[in-house]
């Protein structure tokens, strides 16, 4: 039964603090959890389950979710919007302000998970009859969940506030701006504590899905990425290449097989954001135990013919990416046929020949889609998301070895991705550090499309506005370096007097 065991760990939280749905209110959501509850082992587990739960929210736009998954592609050059969700358009074709709304969703439930995980770590000591190493555990997984999401609040915002305490007061609420730096110092600290803690490297297949020692050293290594201190990257994500007889790490032979929903948290998973058709029947609203473990990414992607929304349009830009390198056989690479459906022979998708159904000039995806069905059904996908996998992690640590000259101990590296991928053998020997960093790039796009990864590798490389402006897609005239960061959401303005806007919006 697919998934049954975390996500069976992942509901049993959602009812139990439910006061942690609010976020930086003038009120105190703690005051009940403190006087009612952190008392049991069962206590801090569902307090966990709580955060890890704000990743896939579908009613506060979680990070894996359909609002933040879909903006985090159509702002590049390989996928627009539809123009019937007039906040997700603005974002795609750069006419968002600080006034968007989803974006403030993104914000406000990435601080939601922060304040989940802060009540975790702040009240794990006071529990009674654990298990010394689970306490350690438990406070390990919320510590990196908390990183996790100021990462994605600096990556996303630029400087934002820092909140590690508990809130106490009126004025706790009202928290000024860290530095850019100091969010990152923030983020270090916090996969640092995750991956020196008693955290397994690996977890038995009925807890798969939760956080491990060797996933926050992965995400260690790529806040240092991020960073550009590539001595530091290359350091951390060594300990998991250099590792793979005990960390089990590999690449799947078939590209296809990661997205089929039946070869999940495989040993390409290094984190994998679970869904599955658990829990309620309710895709919105409702109360936390009336919601649906699931997710309705599929159904948002899938053509109209097949009841889907089609709000997320892969352009000719990234076919052609997708298409430029065949395999060594003279075939398509099997990472555009995984994640494309488009008019080639003998396409099939949703059970239909392509262009008799969908027409001869159209593109769909296919990564993340049920196509082998008749249609997307009851717009319950339990295809889970990648966070980050193991390929991601070869191809940073041959950027990292790159970027401090070692070319020649990134091939290997790069081969492995092109070797799965089947295509032609080509010597790199020789090559120069831009040579190496075009095919890194290159294969990044293709490996890694709509996995959320392509934007902000285009904006760490430096050339997301000639990329996009280059593109011709969607709004790309009217792209300014600003929309390289979401600006700081107006209502969080509003409210806090002590927040101020971030350049140059």
């Amino acid at each position: 039964m697919k998934k049954i065991s975390i996500i069976a760990y992942l509901m049993t939280g959602l009812l139990a603090v439910s006061s942690c749905d609010t976020n930086l209110e003038l009120e105190n959501p703690s005051q009940q959890t403190t006087t009612s509850f952190w008392k049991t082992p069962e206590d801090l587990e569902s307090a966990v389950a709580t955060v890890y739960n704000t990743l896939v929210d579908n009613n506060n736009a979680g990070y894996w979710e359909i609002q933040a998954m879909q903006l985090k592609e159509n702002r590049t050059e390989n996928f627009v919007a539809r123009n019937d969700v007039q906040d997700r358009y603005s974002v795609s074709f750069y006419k968002n302000d600080a006034g968007n709304k989803l974006t403030a969703e993104i914000f406000k439930t990435l601080y939601i998970g922060i304040f989940r995980a802060n009540q975790v770590i702040n009240y794990a000591p006071q529990i009674q009859n654990i298990n010394q190493t689970k306490r350690e555990q438990l406070v390990a997984e919320a510590t990196f969940l908390r990183g996790l999401n100021y990462f994605n609040l600096v990556n996303e915002y630029g400087a934002v506030p820092i909140t590690t305490d508990l809130i106490q007061t009126q004025s706790d609420y009202f928290k000024s701006k860290s530095t850019e730096a100091e969010v990152w110092n923030q983020v270090i600290a916090d996969f640092q504590f995750a991956a020196n803690s008693a955290l397994p490297e690996i977890y038995p297949a009925a807890q798969k899905g939760r956080v491990t020692k060797n996933a926050a050293i992965a995400f260690l290594g790529k806040t240092y990425l991020y960073m550009k201190d590539y001595a530091k990257a290359e350091e951390q994500f060594a300990k998991l290449v250099n590792n793979e007889g005990a960390n089990g790490y590999g690449l799947l032979d078939n590209y296809a097989e990661l997205f089929d929903g039946k070869h999940e948290n495989s040993k390409e998973s290094v984190f994998e954001i679970q869904f599955s058709k658990v829990g309620g029947s309710t895709i919105w609203g409702g109360t936390p135990a009336e919601r649906t473990r699931a997710t309705t990414m599929a159904q948002e992607c899938a053509p109209g013919e097949v009841g889907g929304w089609n709000e997320l349009l892969p352009t000719t830009v990234l076919l052609n990416a997708m298409t430029k390198e065949k395999t060594a056989a003279g075939e398509f690479d099997p990472r555009a046929l995984a994640t494309l459906a488009w008019n080639y022979p003998d396409c099939v998708f949703y059970n239909a020949d392509f262009a008799t159904k969908f027409g001869a000039n159209a593109i769909w995806i296919r990564k993340n889609q049920n196509w082998w069905n008749n249609d997307e059904g009851d717009w319950k996908s339990e295809l889970n998301e990648f966070a980050m996998r193991y390929a991601d992690v070869l191809l940073m640590l041959a950027e990292a070895k790159t970027m401090q000259g070692k070319v020649a101990e990134a091939i290997p590296l790069v081969k492995r991705i092109r070797d799965r991928a089947k295509l032609a053998d080509i010597s790199m020997a020789g090559w120069s550090k831009d040579q190496m960093m075009a095919e890194i790039m290159h294969q990044r796009n293709v490996e890694f499309a709509r996995e959320g990864l392509h934007f902000f590798d285009l904006r760490r490389w430096g050339v997301l506005e000639t990329v996009i402006k280059a593109s011709q897609v969607g709004g790309y005239e009217l792209f300014t370096p600003k929309f390289s960061y979401y600006p700081i959401p107006q209502s969080e303005l509003n409210n806090n007097p002590n927040m101020t806007q971030n350049a140059p919006w």
